[in-house]
């Protein structure tokens, strides 16, 4: 599908760094322009209304509102929309099915150009159809618990109490505020698929970590707990670790 160009993008993303960084990545990419950037619903609507963009990056969670209360006032059907999103692997296959573009935040600049690339090539999507996907999306982001099967019995944990999970001969070891562990015969997959992307971080094959509970990063590669434990980071996963505090 052949579109005019340069492509116009408006970024609408409250978290300063973050919407930095992508006007700076987009503006890195010779068929695309970034009109403007900004993190309310009022100051997008506005911005929609007078710059008329092809492709709105659209952040869930704003200041004064949420995306939706942007998707529900705007006239522009020809509009793409791509979600900024941050939560867990399950609900993004979910969402994925109807064909809802997104970003994963932190965002990584192969993703980025190709979810534009993408958006280039597909007809919008109607209203009602970002609305499915906004609403599945938050339903992910409000998680507060899952439930950990330990030998005999189903357990309910609240994602708050878990410091840390870890793999060891097949089998998910969750250790949690206050020194409790619970073993589960499940794989570490399993859990990093359930657990929300934008409150923990796999930096190593073998362990998952809740952010609230990073105190720092050693630079040889050790994630220091506030309880002082140590987690390692894999060669393969320090990127990852970066890009995770250069969005802090």
């Amino acid at each position: 599908m052949n579109h005019p160009l340069p492509v116009k993008v408006v970024i609408v993303e409250d978290q300063l760094p973050i919407r930095k960084d992508l006007e700076l990545l987009v503006g890195q990419l010779p068929s695309f322009i970034v009109l403007g950037s900004c993190g309310s619903v009022q100051e997008a609507l506005a911005m929609i209304e007078s710059m008329a963009p092809d492709i709105l990056l659209l952040d869930i969670n704003l200041g004064d509102g949420t995306g939706f209360d942007i998707l529900d006032k705007i006239s522009n059907l020809s509009l793409k929309v791509i979600f900024l999103t941050a939560h867990a692997e399950h609900a993004i296959k979910a969402i994925k099915a109807n064909a809802i573009d997104y970003i994963l935040k932190p965002v990584d600049p192969g993703e980025l150009k190709a979810a534009l690339t993408k958006a280039l090539n597909t007809s919008p999507l109607s209203i009602e159809d970002l609305k499915l996907a906004f609403e599945s999306i938050k339903k992910s982001e409000n998680q507060q618990k899952i439930v950990v099967r330990s030998y005999d019995i189903w357990e309910i944990v609240y994602l708050s109490n878990i410091l840390y999970c870890h793999s060891e001969e097949g089998y998910t070891y969750f250790n949690l505020v206050g020194g409790k562990q619970i073993v589960s015969s499940h794989h570490l997959k399993k859990y990093e698929d359930d657990l929300p992307e934008s409150q923990f971080l796999r930096p190593h094959q073998s362990y998952i970590v809740n952010n609230s509970y990073i105190e720092s990063y050693r630079r040889d590669g050790y994630l220091i707990l506030k309880d002082g434990t140590e987690i390692p980071v894999s060669l393969r996963n320090r990127d990852k670790v970066n890009r995770y505090f250069n969005n802090l």
